[in-house]
């Protein structure tokens, strides 16, 4: 998997400026919003990244400026602000067994590496792609990707499916039942991961080789990115107001008792 993400890191020099600095910068930029406050704006942060997951499923599943990707944006926008706890909830559950997904298949992704395209020494590499050219680069490593996970997920034991199950099940309980820890834990460690995607993608574009620096260093960002997650969750948890739900709940709690009085008099 390391191997794909190197190659990736070969090419992306060479792709179009809009696919890379576009989507770095807006991921940096949720990501920034989302771990810091993202308590406070929960509807649109949801709305966002139902429409990030829907655009990335049009994408993938369908054609280059397709109106399926319009409409899978628009849907999981939809949704996302329709049904906060719920959306909250799947995306806390979808994260932790990713996270243990990756925890657990580490050893077995290690084996089996391979090269996407050619060689960055050929005469291809020197040429700027366009941004279709881009775009249908961006779309083979992600099915190579999806392929290799695909690959890698087939090997795994039946226990370690079990534990990855009882981690996603078990965060899903967690968002359903406790809105607000749920929701600042899931802020947190998505805007961390998105800050991280987002700072990656600007620096592959650079030239930089982050992808080869992480590697050698993995164990260091990983608490670095621990670290970031705990301190969001816990800022979130302290700073940021209760979802607008419970406000509302509360003050038609003083109204009804309000009226009890009135209703009391009335009927005497």
């Amino acid at each position: 998997m390391v191997e794909i993400l190197k190659s990736f890191e070969q090419v992306a020099g060479r792709l179009s400026p809009a696919v890379l600095i576009a989507p770095g910068l807006a991921m940096a930029v949720l990501g920034l919003l989302a771990w810091l406050g993202g308590m406070s704006v929960r509807r649109l942060v949801l709305a966002l990244m139902g429409a990030a997951v829907g655009l990335l499923a049009g994408f993938l599943f369908g054609k280059q400026n397709s109106p399926a990707s319009v409409v899978a944006a628009g849907g999981g926008a939809a949704l996302g602000a329709a049904f906060p706890r719920l959306f909250a909830a799947v995306l806390l559950a979808v994260l932790g067994a990713v996270i243990t997904f990756a925890v657990v298949a580490k050893a077995y992704a290690a084996e089996n590496q391979g090269m996407l395209l050619g060689a960055p020494g050929s005469a291809q590499v020197e040429q700027r792609l366009s941004a279709t050219q881009s775009l249908d680069v961006l779309r083979a490593f992600a099915f190579d990707v999806m392929d290799r996970t695909e690959a890698v997920a087939r090997r795994l034991l039946p226990a370690e499916w079990a534990v990855i199950a009882a981690v996603g099940a078990g965060l899903f309980m967690l968002g359903l039942f406790f809105v607000r820890p749920a929701g600042a834990l899931t802020c947190s460690v998505l805007g961390t991961m998105l800050i991280f995607a987002g700072l990656v993608a600007l620096l592959m574009f650079k030239g930089s080789s982050p992808i080869a620096y992480l590697e050698r260093q993995g164990a260091f960002y990983g608490m670095v990115l621990l670290g970031m997650a705990a301190f969001g969750a816990l800022e979130q948890l302290l700073l940021c107001g209760l979802p607008q739900s419970e406000p509302k709940a509360s003050s038609g709690k003083s109204r009804a008792r309000q009226e009890e009085p009135k209703r009391g008099w009335r009927n005497r």
